[in-house]
């Protein structure tokens, strides 16, 4: 063991002690904010013209009319959002012929009884604007108290819990508000639900509530677990959760953006101090329906079953069962399903271009290659040609999304090998890569940035300039990774040797992406079947063929080196010209409502986790025929998983787990 290991973390977390801290302040301020945002809409009746596309181009049914007579006695179909649905997508904006419908950068919308969340037209028309609590007034020195130190237990069940992350980071810094995650909820008196339920993670909800003792309560993230959302059709979606539990707080967005979140919390701690105990408490398991039966007993005197996840801070919305004999891991066999939409049927209910908001939900932590796959199929069978310019933006926008991803990986894998403190660090320059994100797209977790044709948006004129400096942040914060985690001897015994994955082994099941590079095959879609414009960059696959968790988390690593090498050199090469081509190679106009020729098309793309393959079939009609998506992780964690989990020590289990990146709501689509 090297002695110059052991010092370098306790110097690289000196140097962050006197380095102007990376807490931002609350309300929220520049750079975490920008005026691109797309939030809550504002609605201008006197340029209205009542042709209500605006309501039937929205996905989920979130805009409705209402029928008025003005003093003149003429009748007027005004405009009215439903927040409870509403995904803050923007289709409604870019189709609106008159500008009437135009989204604001405003986020915060919280409220403790769903009803308020539906903006009539004259509420809609008026600026947003913010009012915080006045939290200095208390009634007692019990509710100060309780107000002041929220003990949380989180179920992370969907999309939402992405932005709950930057507050544990060093972004947002939930603690100094008094917020602790507590592992036990017998020991919790606030459950976070974080987006999207299904009856197995009710069933999982309703247990975790029933153990909290009282008072206790209930904060909700998200649309799908008011009205179901953007998922209001799929068979799989509990649509109304407070008919099973008493929700005390309902935070809108798709997912609620994380200054939203702060928000909830600062009413909280005023509802709290003022005396505030949480709704009356009941459960309703539709007479034993959504009850979780205890079915795991100890099945020998040599074995026992316990299970990882889902309601683990090491394993995301994803359950394994593990049978032990003693502290080694005999067997394990993944039950999945927690965050099965039904995606790919869901896709041919929705057009062609409402899809674009449907698809990068797939995998919440890489949303743009989703996109990309997406758009490129349809592109193929279409006959659009990209403008060249949008091709460059488009590698941007998804390596942008590959170093955040990465980011959030490192830091996961931190957390699960104890070093709290590079999870921290990891997830709050994570943050940043999120700012121009959104800065370039005006959307900070979903994009919804590329369109069959093209793309969106264009940069604003001042993008280089703020993608070159944070950049160059993120290169200089590699040093300190390589300080505090890879050059760090304890984390080196915790991950080298741990999990091998034989390069034989990795091409025989399928492994892509990152966890096949680190095993020694030199494969990656960019460079051995380019799209987009990656032929014009250069760069090097990383390679390397140790194939344990230690190399897995090494490719990542430099694979974020390189990403910030291939947007400098589309920054600099960025080429003129229009954004999107509407016109198709067989005659028409690609468009809101449109159809495309009838065709078959596969497009591939290389996502942060892999390899991802859209398959599409148009029988020549508005929506598609039949869409099948070959994901990353499917294979990866689904096959490979269990077979490299046999033996390891069940202290290794997370470790093994991060270290091939998974994405549950990919492979359980």
């Amino acid at each position: 063991m090297r002695v110059s290991n052991i010092l370098k973390p306790f110097k690289t977390v000196g140097k962050f002690l006197v380095e102007k801290p990376l807490t931002f302040h609350f309300p929220p301020e520049s750079p975490v904010f920008t005026e691109r945002f797309r939030g809550r809409h504002i609605y201008h009746p006197e340029l209205c013209i009542e042709c209500k596309l605006c309501g039937i181009v929205c996905p989920n049914n979130a805009i409705e009319f209402l029928l008025e007579k003005d003093k003149k006695g003429l009748v007027h179909f005004r405009t009215q959002v439903d927040y409870a649905k509403c995904c803050f997508c923007g289709l409604c904006e870019d189709i609106c012929p008159s500008k009437a419908l135009e989204m604001t950068n405003f986020p915060f919308l919280v409220a403790m009884d769903k009803k308020e969340l539906y903006y009539d037209w004259k509420k809609l028309s008026e600026n947003p604007s913010l009012t915080l609590p006045s939290i200095k007034e208390k009634k007692g020195l019990i509710p100060w108290a309780r107000a002041r130190s929220f003990w949380i237990v989180n179920f992370f069940t969907g999309c939402c819990f992405i932005e709950a992350i930057p507050w544990v980071a060093s972004s947002f810094d939930m603690e100094r508000f008094g917020l602790l995650a507590i592992a036990s909820p017998r020991h919790s008196d606030v459950l976070l639900i974080g987006g999207y339920v299904t009856s197995k993670t009710l069933k999982r909800i309703i247990r975790i509530y029933s153990q909290m003792p009282n008072p206790k309560f209930v904060l909700v993230l998200g649309n799908c677990p008011m009205t179901g959302g953007t998922y209001w059709d799929s068979y799989n979606t509990i649509k109304e959760l407070d008919k099973y539990i008493p929700v005390d707080l309902w935070i809108a967005g798709c997912p609620p953006r994380v200054e939203n979140i702060g928000y909830a919390i600062f009413l909280a701690i005023e509802a709290v101090q003022h005396g505030y105990t949480g709704k009356k408490e009941y459960i309703n398991t539709e007479h034993g329906k959504y009850s979780l039966l205890h079915l795991i007993p100890k099945i020998s005197r040599d074995y026992n079953i316990i299970e990882f996840g889902p309601q683990h801070p090491a394993s995301g919305n994803f359950n394994m069962l593990l049978k032990l004999e003693g502290e080694y891991v005999v067997e394990a066999t993944p039950n999945i399903g927690y965050l099965h939409r039904g995606f790919e049927k869901l896709m041919e209910y929705r057009t062609w271009y409402q899809n674009i908001m449907l698809v990068q939900r797939v995998c919440v932590l890489d949303g743009a290659s989703y996109e990309l796959a997406y758009v490129g199929a349809v592109e193929k069978i279409a006959g659009l040609e990209v403008p060249k310019r949008a091709k460059y933006l488009r590698i941007i926008q998804a390596e942008l999304s590959r170093i955040q991803s990465h980011l959030l990986n490192l830091g996961l894998l931190a957390a699960a090998t104890g070093f709290d403190t590079v999870t921290r660090i990891t997830w709050g320059g994570r943050d940043k890569v999120l700012y121009l994100l959104e800065y370039m797209t005006r959307g900070r977790i979903y994009q919804i940035y590329n369109i069959p044709g093209g793309v969106r948006y264009d940069i604003p004129l001042d993008f280089k300039d703020k993608a070159f400096e944070i950049l160059k942040y993120l290169e200089r914060r590699l040093k300190d990774y390589d300080d505090l985690l890879f050059n760090n001897q304890v984390f080196i015994d915790r991950t080298k040797g741990v999990g091998k994955l034989p390069k034989e082994i990795a091409i025989e099941l399928d492994v892509t992406g990152p966890n096949m590079r680190a095993s020694g095959v030199a494969f990656d879609v960019r460079k051995n079947v380019s799209y987009e414009a990656y032929g014009d960059v250069d760069f090097k696959v990383q390679v390397l063929h140790e194939g344990d968790a230690y190399a897995r988390t090494l490719c990542r690593r430099r694979e974020i080196k390189e990403s910030i090498h291939i947007i400098e050199q589309v920054l600099d090469k960025l080429p003129g010209g229009p954004i999107a081509e509407k016109k198709m190679s067989k005659g028409g106009y690609f468009s809101f409502m449109s159809s495309i020729p009838a065709g078959e098309s596969i497009h591939c793309v290389e996502s942060a986790r892999g390899e991802l393959c859209f398959h599409i079939v148009s029988t020549g009609e508005s929506k598609p025929y039949r869409v099948k998506i070959r994901g990353p992780t499917f294979d990866t964690i689904l096959v490979a998983l269990p077979k490299l989990l046999k033996s390891v020590q069940v202290a290794d289990v997370p470790v093994v787990y991060w270290s091939l990146d998974n994405c549950p709501a990919d492979h359980d689509r």
